[in-house]
């Protein structure tokens, strides 16, 4: 076979794969582990980006958000803060810096972290790390409004 056929034979069998192939991973740990799954949505800095089998290559930067994929009739969330996509030959690989599963805290408990968190870095004479201290706001935030925003869409079935 010519070196042009065997690389067109390559990219047909690529572009015909029917799912992607999603990882997770946080500094903590893996979050999701090469899971399959037909179509993924991740918040990059520059809007929304999803991701069908096919796709091209890509790498980009992602901001807070939440990350979601369906496999199936299965649809999951995942809310992050921040990491990177990579998408290389049906592969999704997310690295953020942290992750949650979005039912994994209720509204009361993302309120409370939040009260936490600002009273600490309200406090005086404290040793803060006031950086560190506003990142965990700013993520606690995005967990309860992600929750508000996923109530509302229910309400709206």
């Amino acid at each position: 076979m010519t070196e042009p056929a065997a690389s067109r034979l390559r990219m047909t069998r690529h572009f015909m794969q029917k799912t992607l192939i999603l990882t997770i991973l946080t500094p903590e740990k893996p979050i999701v582990q090469e899971i399959p799954a037909d179509f993924v949505s991740v918040p990059a800095y520059g809007g929304e980006m999803g991701f069908l089998p096919g796709h091209l290559n890509i790498v980009a930067k992602l901001g807070p958000g939440t990350v979601r994929y369906k496999a199936g009739v299965v649809e999951e969330k995942y809310d992050i803060f921040e990491g990177f996509v990579e998408v290389y030959n049906n592969q999704v690989e997310i690295f953020a810096e942290s992750s949650v599963l979005e039912q994994e805290m209720s509204e009361e408990e993302k309120k409370q972290q939040i009260a936490k968190a600002k009273k600490s870095l309200s406090a005086k004479g404290a040793d803060i790390d006031f950086e560190l201290a506003e990142i965990e706001i700013k993520a606690e935030l995005l967990k309860l409004k992600s929750g508000i925003n996923r109530k509302r869409a229910e309400r709206n079935i």
